[in-house]
């Protein structure tokens, strides 16, 4: 059903938060905050900071539990097939978002993981079990390639929404944990632009 994963990015691809340390973070995320669904998060850094190192520490000790190999020790962040609501709300609003779309196909089950929705999202969900959004098939769960391949229905996919928190993006998001992978494949992809 899905053949890529999409990374969405501002500019410059493959940027992370996670490879900053705490003060150099403090500071981007100060500059970054606003009101949009994309940077509000940046609010409160100090308890996003210890959020995020939190939810990436459960998501890489969940992925080797499950046979995964993290080459990298915190992944880029990309979302199954399209983030529909990433990319009509960044038109509405008049917002740059550039994406580079990367087949599955280049991935092997140690390379890569999936939670649904946000990782920090279904962590918390997972967590603390909240009465109107918890489902133990779907939060608190890390996903390898084979698992998502089955299990992500057009159904699921279709009612994604209705699985998460209002005010939360709806989409299964990709964890990559093999950096050099997608490198290589997106500079092949620029070498083929020329």
């Amino acid at each position: 059903m899905f053949e890529y994963v999409t990374h969405y990015y501002n500019a410059i691809p493959f940027r992370s938060i996670s490879a900053l340390s705490r003060t150099e973070a403090m500071k981007v995320m100060r500059e970054l905050c606003d009101d949009t669904p994309f940077f509000e998060r940046f609010k409160e850094p100090i308890q996003y900071w210890d959020n995020r190192i939190e939810a990436e520490t459960w998501l890489r000790n969940g992925f080797k539990e499950k046979g995964g190999v993290p080459k990298d020790n915190y992944p880029f962040y990309a979302v199954l097939g399209t983030g529909d609501w990433i990319e009509n709300y960044a038109l509405s609003e008049g917002l740059e978002v550039d994406f580079l779309r990367i087949p599955l196909s280049i991935f092997n089950e140690e390379d890569i993981s999936f939670t649904l929705p946000d990782s920090m999202v279904s962590f918390w969900i997972g967590r603390d079990k909240p009465e109107e959004y918890y489902d133990p098939q779907y939060h608190g769960q890390v996903f390898m390639l084979s698992e998502v391949k089955s299990m992500m229905t057009a159904d699921v996919m279709n009612n994604l929404a209705s699985r998460i928190p209002q005010g939360s993006i709806p989409y299964v998001e990709a964890q990559i944990w093999n950096h050099k992978l997608v490198m290589n494949y997106y500079n092949s992809q620029k070498m083929n632009e020329r």
